[in-house]
Order: structure tokens, then sequence, then C-alpha cells
């Protein structure tokens, strides 16, 4: 393996890519990693600058003959999403992220994420950037903090430094495509208070757990019928009910709002002579739940007896909280046919001493959509006798019908292959919103290599995608080294 990471380093997206896997980069820990490319770049003898958010600023000049082209910024993020498989000890504040190679695929062998969101778009530009055979224009390259946890760096980036009006994200995950826009976002938090008290004499701790599934993130991933933990937790618990009583303890289920939850569980306290029929009850649940799955989701729900702290609730309230509030796809987009336009994934549940905490991740196309549904929520927390709050708002981007780079995209892609890529928005928060916010002025697209299953240890990075991808990148940056700017016709192509 040694060899074959040694052979694929010799490649410069891969070399780079190596080196950002050797340094820690979870959301709020990129310090590491930002120092490191402000370094890098002045090493270089670029201009860089790093301000107070952690962000990376970089100017580069244009290659000879270029000068008057209109300036192009490259743009990604240096944070990643920290997950690991059940039983994996890993580190992520310290640990190196493990390479394991596959055929044509790159990944940690299942053990956590890989980082490839974004650390391979990072890759991309850093090749970009030391190329000196490649022609391009004047370039810029923002490098952000906190874009998996609530855009912040990019909410928090002077754009006034920016000449460019023309960007290129690189945090796409299909070779394929043009993202032409992204939904805006942000954090739902609901609090259902309890009543604890100890639990029935002679009655005992049993957990109920969920766990084998896949997850993945919670925009992108939202529509390929995914087991939700929790909400397959809940849908356990309702079917428990009407067998026989039990009370609550502690729940714990999921660890990152923007991830599809892959376990959870619960305390239940029961009486001695109903354990038989529960265990019966949650095989039934298990082979009815499983068979609505596909077979890489593997579900398994099991019941184990427990040592926990002797007190519970009352699992009413509890249970109408997870089985009301609204999960999943909530409306599909009338522009975009097979595009999510509004969902929300219920990504964190916790049931201490005092109360229920749900939090949620609302993402919509459309403010008015994302402000509809978290009014829903309000509503039923406040049936519930609780509280819902919003937080880590973030914009969306907006798709627009003229777009002279991306026009310039499409027909570079079109002398590469032959044919046109397929134009999207997506269903997830793109920092390039955040940017549109201050510079309503700008142009841009996103494009990357194929990746799957980012935010779970499942992840995925397709090597040969990555050469395609980079290959493109240059032959557009040559291109637009041509391009003065003129307003041509938008195409209107739709994916």
């Amino acid at each position: 393996m040694i060899d074959a990471v040694a052979a694929l380093c010799a490649h410069r997206p891969f070399h780079h890519f190596h080196q950002i896997c050797q340094i820690p980069h979870g959301s709020g820990d990129e310090g590491r990693l930002s120092d490191f490319l402000l370094s890098w770049a002045r090493d270089l003898g670029m201009e860089a600058r790093q301000d107070e958010a952690g962000n990376v600023f970089v100017r580069a000049g244009a290659s000879p003959g270029c000068h008057d082209a209109p300036p192009v910024m490259l743009q990604a993020h240096m944070d990643m999403v920290c997950e690991k498989a059940a039983g994996v000890e890993h580190d992520f504040r310290r640990d190196p992220i493990p390479w394991s190679i596959d055929g044509d695929l790159l990944s940690t062998g299942g053990r956590t994420t890989l980082g490839a969101d974004d650390g391979i778009g990072i890759a991309l530009i850093l090749s970009v950037l030391e190329d000196r055979a490649l022609r391009h224009p004047p370039l810029e390259a923002l490098f952000t903090v906190m874009e998996e946890e609530d855009l912040s760096g990019a909410l928090r980036f002077d754009t006034s430094q920016m000449t460019a009006r023309r960007i290129i994200n690189l945090d796409h995950v299909r070779d394929d495509e043009i993202l032409c826009g992204s939904c805006g976002g942000m954090r739902t938090d609901l609090r259902i208070p309890v009543l604890p008290e100890a639990p029935p004499d002679g009655w005992t701790a049993c957990r109920l757990r969920v766990s084998g599934l896949r997850g993945g993130h919670s925009g992108e991933d939202i529509h390929r019928g995914r087991g939700n933990a929790n909400e397959i937790l809940v849908r356990a618990l309702m079917a428990l009910e009407r067998r026989c009583p039990y009370a609550l303890g502690e729940i714990r289920g999921g660890s990152f709002r923007l991830a599809i939850p892959r376990d959870a569980e619960a305390v239940l306290w029961l009486a001695p002579s109903d354990l038989d029929a529960v265990r019966e009850e949650v095989s039934t649940a298990e082979a009815r739940m499983r068979a609505e799955l596909s077979a890489d989701d593997p579900l398994r729900i099991a019941l184990d007896p427990t040592v926990a702290e002797r007190w519970c609730v009352r699992p009413t309230r509890v249970i109408d909280a997870l089985a009301l509030v609204p999960d999943g796809i909530g409306r599909m987009s009338g522009t975009f046919p097979g595009t999510v336009d509004t969902s929300d994934n219920l990504g964190e549940v916790r049931l201490d001493r005092d109360a229920l905490h749900m939090t949620l991740e609302l993402r919509s196309a459309s403010e008015s959509g994302r402000t509809d549904l978290f009014r829903r929520m309000e509503r039923l927390a406040a049936l519930l006798g609780g509280t819902c709050q919003a937080s880590d708002a973030y914009p969306g981007w907006a798709f627009r019908p003229v777009s002279p780079l991306r026009d310039a995209c499409i027909g570079v892609y079109r002398e590469l292959y032959g044919t046109a890529p397929r134009l999207r928005m997506v269903h997830a928060g793109l920092e390039v919103g955040c940017l549109f916010r201050y510079r309503p002025d700008l142009d841009a697209v996103s494009i990357g290599p194929n990746c799957r299953d980012f935010h779970s240890p499942s992840e995925t990075l397709e090597i040969s995608s990555v050469g395609r991808t980079y290959r493109y990148l240059r032959a557009v940056l040559d291109a637009l080294c041509q391009t003065r700017g003129r307003e041509e016709r938008s195409s209107d192509i739709h994916g």
C-alpha cells in the first residue's frame, strides 16, 4: 500500500491532497492547515494573507500573454466533516487521515471520512497555482474555514479584496456536471422539557440500538432513501408502545446535523415479564424496516441488557416530538426536475433528565420555503411546551439565466468530451452564495471530481476523475485567457 500511495502522490493533485490529509482540519480546527497554506503560497513568492477568521487569500500573476484577461478566483474550503465508524480509534485533532487504494477508488477503508470534501478542491487549486506551464489569467484563490458548520468563514471574508468577478468553486462531486446554484440553510434546535422520575420497582434497563446504516450528506444524499437512525429508532419505539408499557431513559442519536445519522440508541425500562415480547417486536420491526432499505444500507436493531442511571420519563411526549418533527424531503424543485427544493435532516437527538433536544438542518432553494418549514417546527414545539430556535443561517445561490463563465465552461467541456455537461442546482450549501450576498455582480460555477458518500466513513474519491477534472480546469483557465468579459448568449441546457 505504501508503494501505491507513493505512486499516486507522483501526481501533483494527490501529492497536495496527501499533505492535507496529514494535517488535522476538522471544522473549528483548521488553524494548522490555514498556516500551512499561507506559508506554501508565500514560499512560492505569491501575495498571500490570512484574515482573523483563518481564511487564506492568495494572488498569482497571469501567465505570459494573458495579463489583459479578466482575473479568475478559484475557491475551496479547508474544513472536513469528522465521522468515524463504530469501534474505530481515531483522534481527528491529532491523527492523519489513513488512505486505502482499491483499483480506481481512494478511501480510508471505511474507517473515517476521507476529507475529499473539500481537500481535493484545495489540492487542485494548489496544483494550478504552482503550474508554470499553464496558460491562465490573473488568479486569486480563496481557502475558507467553517464551511461544514455554518459557512461563517466565507460570510466573514472581506470581498473588497477581490478583483475577480468570475469564480470557479471546486466543491462539487460529479465531473460530468456544472453546478449553477445551491440552496440556503440553517440550524434548528428544539427543546422539549420532560419530568424525570424513578423507574417502577422491579423493572430492568435494556438498550435499544439502531446501527449499520450507511448515512451520508444531509443535503446531497437526502433523495437516496437512506435510513435515518433517529427516525428508525422512534418507529421502533412506537411499535413497542402497542406491545407493552415501558419508560425511557437516556437517548443518543446522530453526531452531526449535516450528516444522515447512522446510529442511535435509547435506554428502555421494562418489566422482566415483557422482555420476550419486546425482543420479538424488535425483531419484527427490524425485518420490516430493513425491507424498505437498499441492500447497501444494512440496518441492525438490537435489544440488550444494560446498566443505566435510575431515572426515566414517560414516553408519550418524547415519542410525539420525535414522530411529528418533519424529516426528509419536503418539496421537489419545479425548475430542475429531480432536484430536491426543500428538506430537513433530524441529525442529532438527545434525551437527558431535563429535556429532549433535537437538532436539524433545514435546507431550501428559497428563503420562504425554509422559513415556512421553521414555523411548522415552532408550532410543534409550542404545542409540546417547548422552544424552537434557529441559528447558523447561510444564503443560497440563485440560478442565473445569463452566465458567460458558465457558457465558456460548457464550450470547453464540449471540446474535450464531445458532449455537453449536465447543469445542476445542488441541494446543499455552497460558499458561492455567501460571496454573492456581498458581490451580486459575480459570475460563478462549481465543478469537481467524482466523490461518493461524503460526510460518512464510506467516502470514496475516484482517482481517474481527479485527473479528468484537473485537465478540464486547466483547459477552462486557458480558454478564459481569450475572454475579454463580453456577454455571450447563455446556454439553455438543463440537467
